[in-house]
């Protein structure tokens, strides 16, 4: 039985998509230089029991979590969830807690998000044909309102069920604060957010630490075939990307170069794809060469746990963020691009995130730093 309901595609709009700038698993061609950053774990964090007891996902035994500091911490690093029983469709699972979600989810998608981005998305194509297009010139020029409507989205969605991670490290956006000449500040300059990606989940955190602030995601050019999720990444103005295709590549680039000169942040998750084992993989240097354009800093965050919410196999989240392992999503300090070679600014990037996660996510020994 193939999963192709509305609602998971709902789902999927609401993260903003998955496997941004995804393709094929990739040719590595830099080494691991930071042989802290080796695991000595030999098991897979990604493989979870799923328990027979009735239950919502939020007590259990066994599995795998650390302290937000990166530092093992021994229980969490040994607890097993227990999302027990589950129905399989197709490839995907879903439990109790699941289905509950799902159906929350997806109404607030319904009545919610996509009547309020499609009417956004008639009322810029009125203001387009009139004189001055008021929308498109004045309001929103760089459509942060259909931003805004996916936040909204998320928080009426996400708030109830406690689905929300714990963030760390948000004062070290304050590097990024801009103040006038009478010392007043006012709002952080653009920056590039890049995080590990090993959950569907990853996406909501990310857009959770960001807010109502706008930004842009970079994100596989084929995702503009899917329904309704094509539709909203398309009006959003979301960076689309083929990697086959050199010319795509250009455009790609020329647009997340103009958005970030136009003060909008961009939003990648360079390994390319979410991580079947949930530990830390291979970075892709292009989104970064956008951010060294404009000479941004880039944010590196360290996402904690969110496989353990959402795992691979299951269509929605399995249990609530906040229980254990509690998902942490942590924020590192701004990372200049000046003066910095691709691949010192890939390591340096690479690094910071990795020390900041708990052992079963940090990168298996001699994974490469860098991938074409």
């Amino acid at each position: 039985m193939k999963f192709s309901s509305a609602a998971i595609v709902l789902l999927s709009s609401v993260y903003c998509a998955d496997a941004l700038v995804s393709g094929p698993r990739p040719h590595a061609v830099r080494s691991l230089q930071s042989s802290k950053l080796f695991s000595s774990a030999a098991a897979s964090s990604n493989n979870l029991s799923v328990g027979n007891s009735v239950g919502l996902g939020i007590n259990g035994g066994d599995n795998v979590a650390a302290s937000s500091n990166g530092v093992t911490d021994p229980s969490k690093e040994n607890y097993k969830v227990k999302y027990g029983p589950a129905i399989t469709l197709g490839k995907l699972k879903i439990n109790i807690f699941g289905a509950i979600f799902g159906v929350w989810e997806v109404f607030w998608g319904i009545f919610f998000w996509y009547p309020m981005l499609m009417l956004y998305a008639l009322s810029r194509k009125i203001s387009s044909v009139l004189p001055g297009d008021l929308l498109g010139k004045k309001i929103d020029p760089f459509r942060r309102i259909p931003i805004n409507i996916g936040y909204t989205w998320g928080l009426l969605s996400f708030t109830l069920f406690r689905m929300w991670p714990k963030i760390e490290g948000m004062e070290n956006l304050e590097a990024l604060r801009e103040v006038d000449e009478n010392g007043k500040k006012k709002g952080l300059k653009p920056a590039m957010y890049v995080a590990n990606h090993s959950s569907w989940m990853d996406i909501p955190f990310v857009c959770h630490v960001l807010g109502f602030q706008n930004y842009k995601f970079i994100a596989k050019a084929e995702l503009k075939k899917v329904p309704i999720l094509g539709r909203a990444l398309m009006v959003a103005g979301h960076v689309m990307l083929d990697r086959t295709n050199r010319r795509s590549q250009m455009v790609a680039y020329k647009s997340g170069v103009q958005w970030m000169k136009d003060g909008v942040n961009l939003v990648t998750f360079p390994e390319g794809t979410r991580s079947k084992t949930g530990r830390l993989g291979s970075f892709k240097k292009g989104a970064f060469k956008m951010a060294q354009a404009v000479n941004a800093p880039i944010v590196p965050i360290s996402i904690q746990y969110a496989d353990r919410v959402q795992p691979l196999d299951y269509a929605f989240p399995a249990k609530i963020s906040r229980t254990r392992p509690e998902a942490v999503v942590r924020v590192g300090k701004p990372i200049s691009t000046e003066g910095k070679t691709d691949n010192d600014l890939l390591e340096e990037v690479w690094n910071t995130i990795a020390d900041d996660l708990p052992e079963s996510h940090k990168p298996a020994k001699d994974t490469p730093v860098g991938a074409n």
